[in-house]
């Protein structure tokens, strides 16, 4: 990641944000944050709590952030990536933002976090709708599962699965179809939301399930070798610890301690091995698309 696309993703969260740009150019930006942002990124939880608890106008944190790592500092020197500027409208906390830096790893996390869950509808095609009509559009809750199958080795795969909360149709390639949508998160003009006939936690209840079934019916083939290799792991140990046990039974002590690590090695191999399967969201969403299924 380039220091363009990271400029440019810097961009695009400081519009989403709705943050105020002050200065831009081809190597930095100023920006004064959003309370949305400044709650995100300033790591002041103290200080929104006491705007929350007093109802005070919040007084956000204004940052300059270059596209451009500086050069690394003479031998003996102390490197400096923060650094403070008084302006005139007060205090700008100056920092690098490239690839790898606590700042950008910071806003990833932050959207993240604010894309778990997100409410979008998709936009009309233009110069095809009647300016005096109404489109109808229905629900869809979208879900991005992570199915991880883990023994001694670990394979993990993704579903995009969305469900209709008018009908509940249940659409196994959902991603796709979104994948080449054009989305907003404002109500398109000339459209009317028709209505649910299934609760969210309804539509996620019969997700899940429908995943279950695709699951069960997977091929278990793994599991049946990794159990095996867990079995035989078992042997082994068994093999070794068996004659010293035999060989200690008249000393109490001594064999109290070889079955205390007996046992913490049968409980590693059973935690290495034995296989099982693992499923969460990644993330999720309320779609409205055009029509009913």
């Amino acid at each position: 990641m380039n220091a363009k696309k990271v400029q440019k993703f810097v961009l695009s969260y400081i519009d989403a944000t709705g943050c105020d740009l002050l200065e831009k150019s081809p190597n930095h930006v100023t920006v004064k944050l959003s309370p949305e942002a400044d709650r995100a990124l300033s790591g002041r939880p103290f200080y929104w709590s006491f705007i929350d608890n007093t109802g005070t106008e919040p007084e956000t944190m204004t940052y300059s952030w270059m596209f451009e790592k500086s050069p690394p500092p003479p031998a003996g020197a102390l490197s400096t990536p923060l650094s403070y500027l008084m302006t005139a409208g007060g205090r700008v906390v100056r920092e690098e933002m490239y690839f790898g830096s606590r700042r950008l790893n910071q806003l990833f996390d932050a959207v993240r976090q604010a894309g778990r869950c997100v409410t979008m509808f998709e936009e009309p095609p233009r110069g095809v709708r009647d300016p005096l009509g109404s489109a109808p559009y229905s629900a869809w809750l979208g879900v991005n599962f992570k199915v991880g199958f883990t023994c001694d080795m670990k394979r993990e795969e993704l579903y995009g699965w969305g469900i209709s909360l008018a009908t509940g149709v249940i659409d196994d390639k959902f991603y796709e179809r979104l994948k080449d949508s054009r989305l907003t998160p404002r109500l398109p003009s000339n459209v009317h939301l028709l209505r649910n006939g299934l609760s969210l936690r309804k539509g996620m209840a019969m997700l899940e399930s429908a995943l279950e079934r695709r699951l069960k019916s997977s091929d278990f083939a793994w599991a049946m070798e990794a159990e095996q290799r867990r079995r035989e792991e078992r042997n082994r140990i068994d093999l070794y610890y068996g004659p010293q046990l035999e060989r200690t039974k008249d000393d109490p002590q001594q064999n109290a301690a070889l079955r205390s690590r007996l046992q913490q090695r049968e409980a590693e191999i059973d935690w290495q091995y034995r296989p099982r399967v693992s499923v969460s969201v990644l993330n999720c969403g309320i779609f409205h698309l055009p029509g009913i299924d």
